[in-house]
């Protein structure tokens, strides 16, 4: 199981669809800042499972602000990050602890623009960086065996 996780594409939806097509993978997570992007890539992969929440630009969305989802057998906590302080806690101690509230096994998020990535004990840390402009970003997670191989890529 392969997922490619994006935050923060600002307008890019060339971004996200190139990594779908260089990528191949299984699962996409969207971590906010960027609905008509993602509505995009919905419409250019219809049959691509993807879950999403909205972003602190994402006005008027519907999307959940927080979600919870299993995939590949692994409990995700997804958030774009906001609401956790991630710009300022850089210890993250708000978004660990509603992870592990969550029983998640891995906490995604985005909303610094700055890729991140930190195994903490039994949780992984992640943000995928920005999907936009000059030195854009994405993660790449893959599944084998219930274990987690992150790792960040280029765009």
């Amino acid at each position: 199981m392969k997922i490619c996780v994006f935050s923060d594409s600002h307008g890019y939806a060339y971004k996200l669809k190139e990594a779908v097509r260089q990528e191949a993978p299984d699962f996409v997570f969207f971590l906010g800042d960027g609905e008509g992007d993602l509505a995009s890539l919905r419409r250019e992969y219809p049959n691509l499972p993807i879950e999403a929440v909205r972003g602190n630009c994402d006005i008027y969305s519907e999307l959940p602000a927080d979600l919870c989802c299993t995939v590949g057998g692994v409990r995700f906590f997804l958030t774009h990050g906001h609401r956790y302080g991630v710009k300022w806690d850089r210890d993250f101690l708000s978004l660990v602890t509603e992870a592990k509230k969550n029983q998640a096994q891995a906490v995604l998020f985005g909303h610094t623009h700055e890729a991140y990535l930190e195994q903490r004990g039994d949780l992984l840390l992640m943000n995928p960086g920005s999907a936009r402009g000059y030195g854009a970003s994405c993660g790449i997670i893959e599944i084998k065996d219930g274990k987690l191989f992150p790792r960040i890529a280029e765009l």
